[in-house]
């Protein structure tokens, strides 16, 4: 490893706190023991536990011994773990924009534990389309977030994904056409083609509201899909003086508009967020808790008229697209919490996003808009193929995802998708590495 004897100690204790081998509150070994374990003087172990005390990340109490603290950075560590080569080289990969649970769900584990799962326990779980507490929990959240709802126009699904599957079985449009911007969520293209809709592409981050018109004219869509807020990949947001065209554009030609809303609780920007194309009449939008809580809860909701969801619950075999008991339960106890967690996880990515920036102007050949929000940065490589500099990527232990995969005709050649949900340190290692093999590709 490189570094001083006391970096080397600080980095391995702080990567076993970041793995969560040694969790918040956790005690730590003895000075002695510490230097016995890992080989070093007992000196050395003194001055990096110094180290992490000042810069706040262990405290020592009498009689306590030193224990791990509650730092932000630890209590939403935002990415996953990176898995790690025989020589100890991180594998970075960044292909998908994944988060790592906040340690607010483990204290609701803990809660559902003591309260809600006993009851739970006695019967078959929430019924298709999901609980009515939860329900009712969720229509307040959107409720106080300007978006005036009804528990009995929410759907419960097992993700956005499906989410928008159960939308699309419900408003059972195909064959047609569907529109949904270029580049956006790759599932979506799976999506709407398995329910016979053909896509055609709106160029993302332009928004041009006349080629919108244009293409609506060409095509008479049957539905528009869209991220209006925070949008994958790009991380840009329609400006709020065109949204009430794109609804009008939508009502027009007589086409189903259903907004994506589940990046829109991650607003980096200094301005004011627009209003969602949910509040508009007849949008039918989806959303989750995925990207603002952890991926592994399985909580996502279609929020539509009462007509369209007694439709999407006849329609989208919601008894298998369902969350859990325990998926359920846990989405209660955390959405009380979700201020907190939304908050905290707003901070983290703008400091990840601040030091990938900060990394990428020191490179040549590429550009990029600065993203409203979201997780992902939209990079351009002005001088060479994606899939050239990917290949190059991967021989450095860089893996992304190449543009072609976020556009319906798969011909973008020039964009790279790069998840901020990484440290700074990491996001560091990756402007490296791919620094290296930009060089090498030109």
């Amino acid at each position: 490893m490189d570094g001083t004897k006391t970096e080397q100690v600080e980095g391995l204790v702080l990567r076993r706190i970041e793995r969560g081998e040694l969790s918040i509150g956790s005690r730590l070994p003895s000075e002695r023991v510490l230097a016995e374990r890992l080989g070093v003087s007992r000196v050395t172990v003194v001055r990096a536990l110094e180290n992490l005390r000042r810069d706040g990340v262990l405290e020592t109490k009498r009689g306590s011994g030193t224990v791990v603290r509650p730092l932000d950075r630890l209590l939403d560590p935002v990415a996953p773990v990176s898995t790690v080569t025989a020589g100890d080289q991180p594998v970075l990969d960044l292909r998908f924009a994944t988060t790592a649970a906040p340690h607010d769900v483990a204290e609701a584990a803990v809660q559902i534990i003591e309260d809600g799962l006993p009851q739970a326990m006695g019967g078959d779980g929430p019924p298709p389309g999901g609980s009515q507490e939860l329900r009712v929990a969720l229509a307040e959240r959107l409720t106080q977030e300007g978006v005036p709802t009804e528990p009995s126009q929410l759907t419960l699904t097992v993700g956005a994904a499906a989410g928008l599957n159960a939308a699309l079985a419900g408003l059972d449009l195909g064959p047609g056409v569907a529109i949904t911007e270029s580049p956006t969520y790759p599932a979506a293209f799976d999506l709407l083609r398995k329910h016979r809709l053909d896509v055609a592409g709106w160029p993302a981050g332009v928004w041009d509201t006349d080629q919108l018109a244009h293409l609506c004219r060409r095509h008479r869509p049957k539905v528009i899909y869209l991220q209006a807020d925070n949008h994958n990949p790009t991380g840009l947001s329609l400006p709020a003086d065109r949204r009430t065209a794109v609804v009008e554009i939508a009502r027009r030609y007589g086409a189903a508009l259903i907004s994506d809303e589940t990046m829109r609780p991650l607003w980096l920007a200094s301005g004011k967020q627009a209003e969602p194309l949910s509040r508009y009449p007849r949008t039918v939008s989806v959303g989750s808790l995925s990207k603002t809580v952890w991926g592994g809860l399985r909580v996502g909701w279609v929020r539509t008229g009462k007509q369209l969801r007694r439709r999407i619950n006849t329609a989208a075999q919601l008894s298998v697209a369902s969350p859990s008991a325990l998926d359920d339960l846990l989405a209660q106890a955390i959405i009380p919490k979700l201020d907190k967690v939304i908050s905290r996880r707003r901070t983290r990515l703008r400091t990840n996003l601040n030091a990938l920036e900060t990394g990428l102007k020191s490179l040549d050949g590429v550009v990029w808009p600065t993203p409203t929000g979201g997780m992902t940065l939209w990079l351009e490589l002005t001088e060479t193929r994606a899939r050239r500099v990917l290949e190059a990527a991967r021989e450095q232990g860089l893996l992304l995802g190449a543009g072609d995969l976020f556009t319906p005709d798969a011909t973008d050649r020039r964009h790279i998708r790069i998840p901020f949900t990484a440290p700074p340190a990491t996001l560091r290692m990756v402007v490296a590495r791919l620094g290296t093999a930009i060089s090498q590709s030109t």
